[in-house]
Order: C-alpha cells, then sequence, then structure tokens
C-alpha cells in the first residue's frame, strides 16, 4: 500500500493521525511498523497531480510486481481564486480524475481531497477552542493572509509551541479521513 501526498508537512501529519489511529487499536498495526515507508510526498500538488513525475514510475513497477496493491491519494483542494487549474473542490477532483486515467493503474485506488486548505483544516480543529480564538485573531492582527494567504504559518506556530497534543482526533471533522485511512489497512479481499 502507498499513501500519496503533497509534500512533508502532510506526511508528518498523516503519520500522527496514522500513530493515533494505531494506539487505539483503530488500525492493527504493528509498533515496529514505520508509517513513513508507505507515504510519498512529491514536492507540491502540480508534481502529485502530474502522471509523469519520476515517482509514479517507481510504484508502476511495485504494483507490476505485486507490492503495491492499494493505494490512497491525500491532498486539500486549496483556493479558487488562486490561478491554478487544479484549484476548489470541482477541479481537483477533475484533475484527480485526470492522473488516475493517466497512471492507470489495475489496483485499489482512493481519493482524500480536503474541503480548503490543510492547514485551515488543521488550526480549525485545534483542541482547546479558546486557544483557536487568540490565533485566529493573531492572523487579523499581523496581517498574515496578505502576507501569505493560508494559516500555514499559524499552523507551524502552533505546533511549534504545543507539539502535543496538538489536535484532537476525536473530533468529527476527522472521521472522513480517518475512514480512508482505516479502509486502506483493511485486508485485500
Amino acid at each position: 500500500m502507498r499513501i500519496l501526498v503533497e509534500g512533508v508537512d502532510d506526511e508528518k501529519f498523516i503519520i500522527k493521525l496514522l500513530n493515533d489511529l494505531r494506539k487505539s487499536n483503530t488500525i492493527d498495526v504493528p509498533t515496529s511498523f514505520n508509517f513513513g515507508s508507505i507515504i510519498n510526498g512529491f514536492g507540491g500538488k502540480k508534481k502529485l497531480l502530474d502522471a509523469n513525475q519520476e515517482k509514479y514510475k517507481k510504484i508502476t513497477k511495485l504494483i507490476e510486481i505485486g507490492e503495491v496493491e492499494k493505494v490512497l491519494f491525500l491532498f486539500d483542494c486549496d483556493f479558487e481564486i488562486d490561478d491554478n487549474k487544479c484549484n476548489g473542490m470541482k477541479e481537483s477532483q477533475k484533475c484527480f480524475d485526470n492522473l488516475k486515467l493517466a497512471l492507470n493503474w489495475d489496483i485499489e485506488m482512493d481519493v482524500y481531497i480536503f474541503d480548503r486548505n490543510l492547514d485551515y483544516f488543521l488550526v480549525e480543529s485545534i483542541k482547546d477552542k479558546e486557544c483557536y480564538t487568540h490565533f485566529d485573531n493573531l492572523i487579523t492582527c499581523l496581517e498574515v493572509e496578505k502576507l501569505k494567504p493560508n494559516k500555514k504559518p499559524i499552523a507551524n506556530l502552533y505546533r511549534d509551541l504545543y507539539p502535543y497534543p496538538q489536535f484532537d482526533f476525536k473530533d468529527e471533522r476527522f472521521k472522513p479521513i480517518k475512514q480512508k485511512l482505516i479502509n486502506l489497512f483493511k485486508e485485500q479481499k
């Protein structure tokens, strides 16, 4: 199996979520299993949605020899206003559908597209809601969105200041992505 994501921050997030699923015995994976070994970051959404990337050639070879039987793609839809044809939910789904056709893999493939930028999702799921209000005020006060039109700086600041627990994985917002990961780890039929 493989989990294909945009970049390093996404890899780190998915590893934390998988560790939480393992800790709660929601997925049956030995503690010695290295989740990083099944996650591939592509260095951005544009590269993830480009079937000509070298990483896809390597994964195709693994599929051909039976090493990979399931793949889950995880990425965010970003902002529709960005000058990019694969932004927004509708266009992100179209780009994924085109990628799937181009790859032409004869294995189980699934996708989870966050309905906005991943950093927005993560900041909104901060465990302490009072704390979230302060971070939201900080965004306004520092005019962060004028400098960088996403919440990545604030999400990174929060992660640095509060490394544990970062996010409440029991929050309902995590249910859909958790279900995709649980399905990925189910035995093949």
